[in-house]
């Protein structure tokens, strides 16, 4: 996770009161900056939480007790949707999908075919745990052809790769502040469209803090302000850069790193890769942990081990968010050296 200098230093601006008229217009400005990201016409609320948080927040909207759901599994951390859920009482239906290449319509079609009362899909379009970035369009049209409710959690996805909630048929999408967005965690950030909405006024699921209606054009509760300061910067500076740019940047980098690990005699564990995260399969009996720890404490950098299934034969390569030439060749020098210094151990 990468903060950019000027964007950390916006949560220097002095704070002011969230009961003003200045919050009101700031909030304003950063749902008309998230909109074009997320390609929604839509509205959008800000939440002082994890994404997490985010995603909890569209289980106690989007459905009432005793409601069947589907939750679409194809890594670990959309196993999560199904975690909320079933803290909430819900009678929850699986898909579990191919982790390598994630979700298909195909999957979705023969769920809802075995579980035709399900009443909302939930599903993960950039898998952290994978690298994975699934194909939306088609999956939610079958599910909008079908009269049910789409909701995606695009945490890892959202301003790294490009989003079209509104042609796609997503009724609500959920992100967190760490990723793609270029802020420190701790702020939620949801899309919800009009279908989201009328499902929401028919939920009888309780609810007080995660009411999205409580955020509509309302500061209902204590803000995170430094945190909204610091995404007034960062969508000042992707759109001042354009939103082609920043894709196009995006997609350059994690080339370049699916070519190192191809380069490394690894492989790239998605077979679908989105441009955020870059889940590598090495060579049986590789070091995973050694390569790790040398990384962080002989260099500073950190990348992630494997998730669930997958968590001893993997690793992850995060680059979702601001990187220069300057890290990219750090990074490469330093990968490549511990690789080397393992290689004659």
């Amino acid at each position: 996770m990468q903060v950019p200098d000027h964007i950390r230093a916006a949560a220097d601006r002095p704070l002011f009161s969230h009961r003003s008229r200045r919050m009101l217009d700031l909030l304003a400005k950063l749902e008309a900056g998230c909109r074009p990201l997320f390609g929604t016409d839509s509205d959008v609320v800000f939440l002082a939480a994890s994404g997490t948080g985010a995603m909890e927040s569209a289980i106690a909207n989007l459905t009432s007790p005793g409601d069947e759901i589907l939750v679409v599994i194809g890594g670990t951390f959309s196993e999560r949707w199904k975690h909320i859920a079933e803290a909430y009482g819900l009678t929850v239906r699986v898909a579990d999908v191919d982790w390598r290449s994630g979700a298909t319509v195909a999957d979705v079609q023969r769920a809802l075919s075995e579980w035709p009362r399900v009443q909302v899909v939930y599903i993960t379009w950039s898998e952290s745990s994978t690298g994975v970035l699934i194909d939306l369009d088609q999956i939610g049209k079958l599910v909008r052809s079908q009269g049910k409710i789409l909701v995606a959690d695009a945490v890892s996805g959202l301003a790294v790769s490009p989003m079209a909630m509104d042609s796609w048929n997503v009724d609500a999408v959920v992100v967190g502040s760490q990723k793609g967005l270029m802020l420190p965690p701790g702020l939620g950030v949801v899309a919800i469209g009009p279908r989201a909405w009328e499902k929401r006024a028919k939920s009888t699921t309780p609810r007080f803090y995660w009411d999205w209606a409580k955020y509509k054009a309302a500061v209902p509760f204590t803000p995170a302000l430094s945190l909204l300061f610091q995404l007034d910067a960062a969508l000042d500076y992707i759109h001042s850069e354009g939103q082609d740019r920043i894709f196009a940047r995006r997609a350059a980098v994690a080339e370049r790193i699916r070519g190192l690990v191809r380069k490394s005699n690894m492989e790239v564990y998605a077979t679908r890769p989105g441009n955020g995260i870059t889940g590598v399969l090495p060579p049986s009996g590789f070091d995973i942990e050694g390569l790790i720890r040398r990384l962080d404490t002989e260099f500073g950098i950190q990348i992630g081990e494997g998730q669930g299934r997958i968590k001893n034969t993997t690793f992850r390569i995060g680059h979702v968010g601001y990187l220069t030439d300057a890290d990219l060749d750090y990074f490469t020098e330093c990968f490549e050296k511990c690789l080397r210094e393992s290689s004659r151990s």
